[in-house]
């Protein structure tokens, strides 16, 4: 396994060299990574900018908005947290199963014998003592699967309280009465605290017992191509906000794999133009799924012809074709 630590706190160079290794290096290899972004609220591919973070707070305290290509919630970081991708080549097994399986399950391992009783929960969250420390999201592109996540370790949560627009039906359904009660720093869970840095040292050292890891350099060449990706997409305003969409129809609803928003826009019965929200665990773009419902008649029985067939993980995660009925017809 490569191991790479990018000299960067940008989290957009960070989400470029993920691009980079997935769709232009030839990697014959797994390929893990350890790294910081500094005061950033990263947003899920699917998600709409203006409904998940206070861009004034954001502004005022300076803070990165950046998108990232997987699906699942927005998230903050700060030079208290440290991030983690995993790159596989993929196989025909569930991509959910690799999450949990192949990342999560050593994350957890690693964080346990540093003695934090870290455990997975959920579709893709870690937890120490019922609070939310780690989110995972996963998406595929040319073959291979890239698995990402963060680990709140001494961040901020003030600061992510503020930036983070966390709606009041999530809240309602986690039982809990606001998003900075529902997560906790690792630190708080260490019977010997360290600094960041010197957890991370911890961290690296425990994984590699999980994996044999092989430190890789960027080059020259892999730079330049790295900020070539970085100035076209990731920090490109085009790419972050261009999400928020133009309808005429739109309706919403949370189901326990995530929330699904739709907006339509409908001329004289007809679609022609779909876009699909929310916090699910897409692994695909999704255009491929939004790209079906234009020219169709605006009603469940063409919607669901339409869908017959059609394997919806890849574009929702572990939403149902009736669940996405119900949300756009009910």
């Amino acid at each position: 396994m490569l191991y790479v630590t990018p000299n960067s706190q940008d989290a957009a160079f960070h989400f470029s060299v993920e691009t980079y290794f997935l769709e232009h290096f030839p990697l014959d290899q797994p390929l893990f990574m350890i790294w910081q972004a500094d005061q950033c609220a990263m947003l899920g591919a699917n998600q709409v900018a203006a409904a998940e973070i206070d861009c004034s707070y954001a502004k005022k305290e300076q803070i990165q908005i950046v998108r990232r290509q997987s699906g699942g919630g927005t998230i903050y970081t700060d030079l208290g947290t440290l991030l983690y991708t995993l790159i596989l080549p993929q196989t025909a097994g569930d991509v959910q199963e690799i999450l949990r399986e192949t990342v999560a399950g050593p994350i957890v391992r690693a964080l346990n014998k540093l003695g934090i009783p870290a455990q997975l929960e959920g579709r893709n969250d870690i937890l120490v003592a019922g609070k939310k420390v780690s989110g995972l999201a996963q998406y595929t592109r040319n073959g291979r699967v890239c698995t990402h996540g963060s680990l709140l370790y001494d961040a901020d949560l003030d600061m992510l309280a503020g930036v983070l627009q966390v709606d009041d039906e999530k809240i309602r359904s986690k039982a809990i009465r606001s998003v900075r009660s529902r997560v906790t720093n690792l630190r708080e869970h260490m019977a010997t605290p360290v600094s960041t840095a010197e957890f991370w040292t911890l961290l690296s050292e425990a994984l590699a017992q999980e994996w044999e890891m092989q430190t890789y350099t960027l080059t020259d060449t892999d730079l330049t191509k790295i900020d070539d990706i970085c100035r076209e997409k990731y920090a490109n305003p085009a790419w972050t906000f261009g999400r928020d969409p133009q309808f005429s129809i739109s309706s919403s609803k949370r189901f326990p794999a995530g929330k699904v928003e739709a907006f339509l826009d409908v001329i004289r019965g007809e679609i022609t133009a779909c876009s699909i929200c929310g916090d699910f665990l897409a692994t695909a773009p999704i255009c491929g799924l939004e790209q079906m419902f234009t020219g169709k008649s605006f009603c469940r029985g063409a919607i669901a012809d339409v869908l017959a067939g059609v394997d919806l993980r890849p574009y929702l995660g572990e939403i149902t074709q009736e669940q996405l009925l119900s949300c756009i017809f009910e």
